[in-house]
């Protein structure tokens, strides 16, 4: 019988490489860089008024608010709520000020309005 051995890894908020888009700040956890292989974690934060760009992801997202209230396909959420967003969905993060956990699978890409596609520097 051979022994797996678990690696377990601890990332602290504080250490969470921080990301600047259209005026929301993003913070890196369980991401690929951070040792996540299946799974992609961040935070956003979202200015009062935030208007985010709106854009079409690949794979499905989960926005828990943590903090403040978000809209998001004309579903408002406040803290301790989630917003489920399939797959290819077309979206825009609005409201704030406000503090979210978005979850999503690793490699996942967005297509922004005008047909761009990038991988968010936060997912990697």
């Amino acid at each position: 019988m051979t022994t797996l051995e678990v690696v377990v890894v601890l990332i602290t908020g504080d250490s969470a490489a921080a990301h600047s888009f259209g005026g929301f700040e993003f913070r890196s956890l369980a991401v690929p860089s951070r040792g996540s292989a299946e799974i992609a974690v961040w935070t956003v934060d979202v200015p009062e008024g935030g208007d985010g760009t709106p854009h079409r992801a690949s794979k499905e997202e989960v926005f828990y608010v943590l903090s403040g209230s978000v809209t998001i396909q004309g579903q408002t959420a406040s803290a301790g709520d989630a917003i489920v967003v399939p797959p290819n969905t077309e979206l825009a993060l609005t409201g704030g000020p406000a503090r979210v956990l978005v979850a999503t699978s690793v490699g996942i890409q967005g297509t922004l309005a005008d047909g761009q596609t990038i991988t968010p520097p936060w997912s990697l």
